[in-house]
């Protein structure tokens, strides 16, 4: 029984030790009894209150005012979108007509000019007819000038051996 009692001691020894100790690391805060500065902290914050709210209201309004300007300002963003969305439209539309109109004009050029190479090929035809005319007339007569050379030549001989 005596050792238990002495382990109880040792216990109760060690734990008001370790108490003592912590109480010397870390020291408790001071206390404060002040109550005549508390109440003239907390009235002068009271006091303080209008200004505070008036601030909040002016600055209430100063936000209010800015939000009105950028929805004036989205407005008018909103119809210069808009003005731009027409002119594209009409933009589009215009490009449309020009591409049409284009392929209108490379049509007729097209056209041309498959009428032009064939007035070309028509004028190479006549010109090929017109020379093969003249070859035949120029070899008709240079072929009756050497038959009659010919004949000539053959009668004079002729001539000369009878």
């Amino acid at each position: 029984m005596k050792q238990k009692v002495k382990r109880t001691y040792a216990k109760l020894l060690s734990s008001a030790l370790l108490l003592l100790g912590l109480s010397v690391i870390f020291p408790a805060p001071a206390a404060k009894a002040n109550y005549i500065n508390d109440i003239y902290n907390g009235l002068q914050s009271f006091s303080e209150l209008p200004g505070e709210v008036n601030k909040l209201q002016e600055s209430y309004q100063q936000t209010a005012e800015e939000l009105q300007q950028t929805k004036d300002e989205l407005g008018q963003t909103k119809d210069q979108l808009g003005q731009t969305l027409q002119q594209m439209a009409d933009y589009q539309a215009q490009n449309a007509a020009l591409q049409e109109q284009n392929r209108k004009l490379s049509q007729v050029v097209n056209e041309l000019k498959d009428d032009r190479t064939a007035r070309e090929k028509y004028y190479n035809r006549i010109k090929n007819t017109i020379y093969t005319g003249i070859a035949l007339v120029l070899g008709y007569f240079l072929m009756i000038r050497l038959l009659r050379l010919g004949m000539r030549h053959r009668s004079r001989k002729s001539d000369r051996l009878g």
